[in-house]
């Protein structure tokens, strides 16, 4: 006997097929649930990795890099300890090609997703981990930062030689007159030269001006350093010294110096060796300076007499005018640390008196950045020469002399401020 009657088949095929669409449609579902979540802790991996490299990098505390990185997590929706969310901080990583390696920050990312398809499989949620590594491997390529949004940058004038063959200047103006060129006998040599700003007045050679680059911010933010005024960030103010000979010791203090802030009050003279002397003792190692002569703050002016030399310190010219007679010397090591960081001579933004190197004919060395973000650094000599290995000032003007700028940053890579941040992995 033969079953005619097929009725109802369709129906149960019907409802097979929407059973398996209905179950891959929950796997579908599942599925971009554990990437939209993994997307998501990946965002805020990357930026707590990268605000923990960038915090380590400007205070070099290994717990507040940490806790910087798990606040930015935070901010991004995934806060340590809450609704089970694990954010594990290691500086320097704990895992991968950059274990061990200092200054680096690893994130790892760990949060339980539910699940709706495979919760009737006995999978109520799956563990999801995001990773990510940022450090500084990398020193920056702009050594010379002019920084007048609106003005000339850069005046040279005569037979100038500014050489920085392994380093660049950056110009933040966009004046068409950013660079302002006096006579055809002078050298340009960097590794470029760039401008905010479109039109150029004149040019420069053998390297010419890029013009409509991208704006830059420098990595040393704006420095004020103490005021010797106030006594506001000064270990000790001096009121009474008007010549610094080398052999200074605060008087009934104990303060030799080392890595101690000294604020000057009156216009002082400077002259012979700190940092090796009884104003601290330095050992150099590497790219580091560990201990040094500290900082020196004039707060009505500094000059010099015959030689000075300053081990792991910084001047700063808190007010008042850098009096550099024809025929001294200056010499300054930079330290490697701290928040005077790479910085060899100074003057806050508030203080906007021309900052003038002029050696004659003698040659001096400043291991560090001269930084004068509110002032215009002006150079000068007859015969002499400056290394200086890097520059931040509202403007420059560069007449008859020859400047040579190695690179600070690349002398100095596991220590200078002016690194690449970077995510690794």
């Amino acid at each position: 006997m033969r079953v005619l009657d097929e009725k109802g088949q369709a129906l149960i095929m019907t409802a097979l097929g929407f059973s398996i669409l209905l179950g891959f449609m929950s796997l579908a579902i599942d599925t971009g649930i554990l990437f939209r979540a993994k997307r998501k802790m990946q965002i805020a991996a990357d930026a707590a990795a990268t605000a923990g490299a960038q915090d380590y990098l400007y205070n070099g505390d290994t717990t507040k890099a940490k806790a910087t990185a798990r606040a930015i997590s935070g901010l991004n929706g995934f806060t340590d300890g809450t609704d089970s969310v694990t954010v594990t901080v290691n500086n320097p990583p704990a895992n991968g090609a950059n274990a061990g390696v200092a200054g680096y920050t690893e994130v790892i990312v760990d949060k339980p997703v539910p699940m709706t398809f495979m919760a009737l499989f006995g999978h109520s949620t799956v563990d999801v981990k995001a990773r990510a590594v940022a450090g500084a491997p990398n020193p920056g390529t702009a050594c010379i930062w002019l920084m007048n949004p609106n003005s000339t940058d850069l005046y040279t004038q005569g037979s100038y030689d500014l050489e920085a063959p392994g380093c660049g200047i950056y110009m933040n103006s966009t004046s068409t007159d950013a660079v302002s060129v006096t006579g055809n006998g002078g050298t340009l040599n960097a590794l470029f030269a760039d401008a905010v700003g479109g039109s150029i007045g004149h040019q420069t050679k053998p390297t010419a001006i890029t013009t409509y680059t991208t704006p830059r911010k420098s990595p040393w933010g704006d420095i004020k350093g103490p005021n010797p005024s106030s006594g506001s960030g000064c270990d000790y103010v001096d009121t009474t010294t008007k010549t610094l000979s080398g052999t200074y010791t605060t008087p009934g203090t104990g303060i030799a110096g080392a890595g101690k802030t000294i604020c000057f009050t009156q216009a002082v003279t400077m002259s012979g060796t700190f940092g090796a002397g009884t104003l601290g003792t330095t050992s150099i190692s590497q790219d580091k300076v560990t201990t040094g002569a500290g900082t020196l703050v004039f707060g009505n002016g500094v000059s010099f007499s015959g030689t000075t030399t300053v081990y792991g310190g910084t001047i700063d010219v808190y007010s008042g005018t850098f009096t550099q007679p024809s025929n001294t010397l200056v010499n300054v090591i930079a330290p490697t640390s701290g928040t005077y960081n790479g910085i060899a001579i100074m003057e806050p933004r508030t203080n906007t008196t021309t900052l003038q190197i002029q050696k004659g004919s003698n040659n001096q060395v400043l291991d560090g950045y001269i930084y004068a973000p509110g002032a215009q650094v002006y150079m000068q000599d007859s015969g002499g020469g400056l290394t200086a290995s890097g520059i931040v000032a509202d403007n420059m003007f560069v007449k008859t002399s020859q400047v040579t700028i190695p690179s600070y940053d690349k002398a100095h890579p596991t220590t200078t401020a002016n690194r690449f941040l970077t995510l690794m992995e």
